[in-house]
């Protein structure tokens, strides 16, 4: 399996989620490409089983332009549909529309049916104190996505009744 990680980064702190991201993917034996949000093009996300979507918020909790250009690329001019979708981003609880630009984010991935694994990943500020919570998030959306993909294929493991 193959997953991208898009993101896009201020101060560094979606940047340190998209790496902990990264690392537990190949953790688990997943190959993770790390894209800035801003390098985003058309085709790029093809190959692509999971698709992790990062952002911070900014201003008054708006999804910054990078995230906003680059959802746009993805979902409007691309005719490849995103498999699988996972949402994640940093903010300050300070603020009262803490971590708003991931409820951006989930919201246009499902207006456009891309479906979303797991629950979405809020983070205050650094995740230097929670990468334990990062890898274990990353560990379900992957489950996740595995299951789904077994499911399908009839090769569920399921317990059986006979």
């Amino acid at each position: 399996m193959k997953a991208a990680i898009v993101y896009a980064s201020m101060s560094g702190n979606t940047e340190e989620v998209a790496e902990l991201i990264a690392k537990a993917c190949s953790e688990m034996q997943v190959e993770p490409t790390m894209i800035f949000a801003d390098d985003v093009t058309t085709y790029q996300l093809v190959p692509y089983d999971i698709v992790y979507f990062g952002s911070y918020t900014w201003g008054d909790g708006q999804l910054p332009d990078e995230m906003r250009d680059c959802l746009k690329i993805v979902l409007k001019e691309s005719p490849h549909a995103i498999p699988q979708a996972a949402v994640f981003g940093t903010g300050d609880k300070m603020f009262v529309k803490y971590c708003r630009a991931v409820d951006e984010m989930a919201y246009h991935l499902a207006k456009f049916g891309v479906p979303l694994a797991g629950e979405l990943l809020k983070i205050e500020q650094s995740p230097r104190n929670r990468p334990h919570a990062v890898k274990e998030w990353t560990r379900r959306t992957l489950l996740q996505l595995q299951q789904e993909g077994a499911e399908q294929h009839g090769t569920t493991t399921k317990n059986q009744t006979a």
